[in-house]
């Protein structure tokens, strides 16, 4: 196990062969190299940002993500940070809301929406106490290839040049994959619109409650709590007015939407904006081809929906533990890859149908309220779908024992 006093692992200790190097250690990179190294393989992954490093997030977990964190023994090192459980979510389509008490099952006592500060470092350590090599500020210059196969990466490490090679190399680097590009991993799937979003936290908002306002074509608004009594609100609007208001001038485009809005002006009153602005100008949806000779694809990398849906991060979890499934069964059971990879991959497509055309259609922001309303109740039969799948997961894989 490594120490994480210095919060980063000397770079002279790496090593010059693993069975998995995973570029990128945040909400999928993280939890692929834990669950890998759980099953005993050897794991680097390797970061270019610092660790427990802040970036752009809706922070939602739905309630498979919430699960996946309580197998994993994780979920009571978000509570003991203090993070917020939201047990109602209020849905806003005109002046009747809808108001969903998210009840509890077992351990998922309702839904988490973490600081990325605090859910990246909770992963990060987690991966390191099973075993695996983590390193921040650290870039890929490169992947090495032999005969059309994947074999190792390089590595820049302050200006040094360092190869490392690997059975395995996986892309957890993100919508823009360095590792996507270099293997050409082509598209299986691109979704025609996207939407473009605001991010800003405020304080003096109910620590408990989630809130989504559909009431308007041509904006959507999610409000959802997070740490430190803060509660992200973000806003999501057409990239044209997007390119039109907002590049230069995040702040007083973000407060001209929320002004627009009666309801979030209401419900905004007597709180108080800390700032934190962030823009997200927006990529459409996409599924690429997630894995080849010698690599695959996790989290955002390979698979990416509108912001809208709030559920990057519970994707990433369930690519995650599918990706481990199958690469375990691979380097310690001897599989045939092209066999686990392709169960792999149809597991994720197969939820990626039914999530993905509401999303895509809340993401247009064209809806008038009542077909907004339909889109969410279409996504309730996958995200039940999702939750089965993982609720029937042996836990002594999820947990090393």
């Amino acid at each position: 196990m490594t120490s994480r006093n210095d919060l980063s692992l000397p770079t002279s200790a790496i090593a010059a062969r693993y069975d998995v190097v995973v570029i990128g250690a945040r909400a999928a990179g993280a939890s692929t190299a834990m669950l890998l190294a759980r099953r005993g393989l050897s794991v680097l992954a390797v970061d270019r940002g610092a660790y427990g490093s802040d970036t752009t997030s809706t922070h939602s977990l739905a309630r498979a993500g919430v699960l996946q964190l309580s197998r994993w023994g994780l979920l009571d090192r978000l509570r003991a940070a203090g993070t917020p459980v939201t047990r109602t979510v209020v849905f806003r389509y005109d002046d009747d809301p809808i108001v969903i008490d998210v009840s509890s099952d077992g351990d998922v006592d309702g839904l988490y929406s973490p600081r990325r500060t605090v859910l990246d470092r909770i992963l990060v350590d987690a991966a390191i106490e099973a075993g695996a090599d983590v390193v921040h500020g650290v870039s890929v210059t490169g992947l090495r290839a032999v005969d059309g196969r994947v074999t190792g990466v390089d590595l820049d490490i302050g200006g040094e040049r360092r190869r490392v090679d690997a059975a395995w190399v996986i892309g957890a680097d993100g919508v823009r994959s360095r590792v996507a590009a270099q293997v050409d991993a082509p598209f299986i799937h691109q979704d025609e619109v996207t939407s473009s979003n605001i991010y800003a936290y405020w304080t003096g908002l109910a620590d408990d409650v989630m809130e989504n306002h559909y009431d308007t074509i041509g904006r959507a608004v999610g409000v959802i709590p997070t740490n430190d009594g803060e509660t992200c609100v973000w806003v999501a609007i057409p990239p044209e007015r997007f390119r039109a208001e907002a590049r230069g001038d995040l702040s007083g485009a973000y407060h001209r939407i929320i002004a627009e809005s009666p309801h979030l002006t209401e419900l905004l009153s007597g709180s108080t904006c800390n700032g934190g602005y962030r823009g997200f100008a927006g990529t459409p949806g996409f599924l690429r081809q997630a894995y080849g000779s010698g690599w695959a694809l996790v989290g955002d990398a390979g698979y990416f929906k509108d912001p809208v849906s709030a559920h990057g991060i519970t994707d990433a979890f369930i690519g995650a533990e599918l990706l481990s499934d199958a690469l375990a069964a691979i380097v310690t059971d001897g599989d045939n890859p092209e066999e686990s990879l392709a169960a792999y991959q149809r597991q994720r497509d197969n939820l990626a149908a039914m999530l993905t055309p509401p999303v895509a259609a809340l993401a247009g922001l064209d809806l008038d309220p009542a077909a907004a309303k339909a889109a969410f109740r279409a996504l309730n039969p996958a995200l039940r779908a999702e939750f089965k799948l993982m609720a029937a997961r042996p836990t002594r894989i999820l947990v090393g024992v």
